[in-house]
């Protein structure tokens, strides 16, 4: 585990997680935003979208390494 430092709602956060966490888990049990949902697992459904640099991305298939110093809006 290390620590993963990213934006989050115009927020500064350091996480220490496993770079390869979903950054849908990280987003819901370490850092309390459950507005983002787990859908399908899939990139199907959409229920768990989030912005990553203002461009709309699944957050259930993407590492929590991968949005390591970019900007991650949620629905919060």
């Amino acid at each position: 585990m290390s620590a993963h430092q990213f934006t989050v709602n115009g927020r500064p956060v350091s996480v220490e997680a496993d770079g390869s966490a979903s950054l849908l888990s990280v987003l819901r049990e370490e850092l309390q935003l459950r507005g983002t949902k787990f859908g399908c697992g899939t990139e199907q459904c959409g229920a768990c979208m989030v912005l990553i640099d203002g461009e709309p991305k699944h957050s259930c298939t993407r590492d929590i390494a991968s949005v390591v110093g970019r900007s991650v809006t949620t629905i919060e």
